[in-house]
Order: C-alpha cells, then structure tokens, then sequence
C-alpha cells in the first residue's frame, strides 16, 4: 500500500517559521463568508486551524467544505486528522469506508487542546482543515488556491480570521513548518449605514452645526434627518448629550427606529436655548447598529447675545453703527435710546425726547 501524508493534531512540528507566501482570508459571497486561501511561493499547506469571529449576530452553519483525502480527480482538503478515527474507517491499513455523516470541519470546545472558540451558533468558530494524499503523487496535493468552506452569518458582520496557535495554526509539507500567513477579514452580507443631514446638508461623523445668534432667553430650533442608505434595518438610536453646555441644546423630538434601508428616514428635533452671551457649544451622539458610526456625533454649536444686539441684528444696522451710545443718523438720538422706546434705527427720528421721560414729536 502507498504511503498517505497525514497529520494528527496535537502532533504538529512547530519548526522555525516559514517565508512561504500563504494568505488566507474572507470574502462576501452574497451574504455568505467565504474562507479562502492562496499559497503564492510554490508551497503546499498540509493544515490549517484557524479562528473565524464576527462582531455582531451568529456563525450558524458551515458548508461547502470538502470531504475525503485529496486525490488527483477530487484535490482539497476537508479531513482533519484530529477528526480521522470518527469519519473513515481502515481496517488492514486499508481504508475502506469513508463516513461523512454530520461531519464538520469544526474544533469541539470540549476536546483538547484549549483555546477553541465556542462554535456555531455563537459569534466565533475554530476551525481545522487538512490534506490527505499520497506524497508520491504530487497531482493529488491540494490546489495552491481555493475556498475551505462557507459560514452563514444571522446578520451582515465583520468577519476576521486568525490562526489558532494552540491547534497548531498553518503548518506546510512535507515538513510540518509552521508559517505565518497574511490574513484579511472582510465585511459580509446585509449591513445598515447611517447618514444624517440637516437642511438637505450631509454632517460628516463628529462635523459641527451652527444654530447661529439667538438672544439670551430665547430659542432656536433645527431640524435633523436620519436616513440609512444601508440594506438592513437601522435600529437601536437613541440620542445622548454631552460638551460643555449641554443643557442648553434639548432634543424636542426623538428618532423613530427602525428606520429601512436603502431610502428610509426619520427626523429629530434640538432646541438651543442660550443662557449666557457668547459660543455655546454641546455635542449629541446617536446610538444606532451601523458597523463603524456608532455612535454618530453631531458638535452643536450657538452663540448667545444680548436682547440689544438681537434688535441690531434684526433692524439690520450696518457693523459700523452698532455702538449702543451712536447717533449715526444725526438726530441726536443714541441708537442705545432708540433701543430703549423702540424706535427706528436705520433713518433718523424727530422725535424729542423730554428729561421727564415725555415725548412729543413734531
């Protein structure tokens, strides 16, 4: 009978580490996570163990992994030796039936060595890929690229891959050397993307809005629109306040979630009410499920006047002639006084004055 390469876990050689070109990474396939890999130095890999999480949902299947030894008409790898004794059955060194039922290319958490992730079901999963085939037929070894295996995924996540170096991580042949790949995660399936704007303006994530002027006392309000531009729901928003005037900026109407993707909206409402002349400034954050805008943070910004410069401002006096104690109209009426009986600013008035407070006018 030919001799067949195989590896046992817990039996990896561990030599010094290998320059080989080995990449292993994810890739969305409609939804799906696909796991992959790619030797590009001539090497072939005899075994992986490797770390598949996600940052959000469940791992809740596996699927489209290959099954059997790695031979010239079906060339992969799916038989992990840790697994060997419970999939095939050999009997006079001859193997003779290859039994597949239920069969997972997945670490049990239970089984030695530690550090196994808990499996589906759960937002991460170890598993162990092998290569079973004769070395004297080099036309039977594992391609130098292809796909391992495919994850369903409860929800659209970041999906990120890692050796487990406890289960002997990437090991090559014929030696066993272990090496370091390159990995890369990627994002897959339907995710949900937050875009807010006011007034028809995109805010960027941490961005500022100027509520402008308003007398002390007095209010101004904006309107804002959350939209999600994303293919899944946009859910969890909520709003909190932070800065340093905090209390001067009031969300009178909340969002409403969930908001649909790709074209729906909802709005909410904040009220600047300055306490104080001068920049007022307060910062909300919006909690939503967006993968990489959560929070979303919106920097308010407004300035508090005086009742006097309100009404400069709203009679539209010139910069120049603002000065409480100017009369640039020449009537001899201070623009302070003029603010005091409401009179108009911008033309001169004949009306007098008296020292008693009376005035007539002529």
């Amino acid at each position: 009978m030919k001799k067949t390469a195989l590896l046992f876990a817990g039996t990896f050689l561990l030599i010094a580490s290998s320059k080989a070109g080995v990449r292993v990474f994810v890739e969305d396939a409609a939804g799906v996570a696909l796991i992959k890999y790619e030797c590009t130095a001539g090497e072939v890999v005899r075994a992986f163990a490797l770390d598949v999480t996600v940052d959000r949902g469940q791992i809740v299947n596996i699927s489209d992994f290959f099954v059997g030894p790695s031979t010239g008409a079906a060339r992969g790898y799916g038989i992990f030796p840790a697994a060997f004794r419970d999939h095939i059955t050999v009997t006079s060194n001859t193997v003779v039936n290859w039994n597949a039922s239920g069969y997972k290319p997945l670490a049990v958490v239970a089984d030695d060595p530690g550090g196994t992730l808990p499996g589906l079901g759960t937002g991460g999963v170890t598993l162990e890929f092998g290569a079973l085939w004769d070395p004297a037929l080099p036309e039977a070894a594992p391609p130098s690229s292809g796909t391992l295996c495919a994850l369903q995924l409860s929800e659209g996540a970041m999906v990120t891959v890692a050796a487990n170096a406890s289960r002997g991580g990437v090991v090559l042949s014929p030696g066993g050397n272990s090496v370091a790949p390159t990995f890369a995660g990627a994002i897959v399936g339907p995710l949900p993307e937050i875009a807010v704007e006011q007034e028809g303006t995109n805010l960027a994530n941490g961005g500022a809005t100027d509520f402008g002027s308003a007398a002390i006392g007095s209010n101004v309000s904006l309107t804002f629109t959350i939209k999600n531009t994303g293919n899944a729901n946009l859910t969890g928003l909520a709003i909190t306040k932070g800065g340093t005037h905090p209390d001067e900026f009031t969300v009178t109407s909340d969002p409403i979630a969930p908001v649909g993707g790709p074209s729906g909206s909802t709005h909410f409402t904040v009220r600047f009410t300055p306490v104080a002349a001068g920049l007022r400034e307060a910062a909300i954050q919006i909690a939503n499920n967006d993968m990489d805008e959560d929070p979303f943070t919106i920097i308010l910004r407004g300035t508090g006047i005086t009742a006097y410069q309100a009404w400069t401002i709203a009679a539209g006096l010139p910069a120049g002639q603002t000065d409480p104690q100017l009369a640039p109209h020449g009537d001899g009426v201070s623009n302070l006084l003029k603010f005091a009986f409401n009179m108009d600013p911008t033309r001169p008035d004949v009306r007098m004055l008296s020292v008693g407070g009376e005035g007539t006018s002529g």
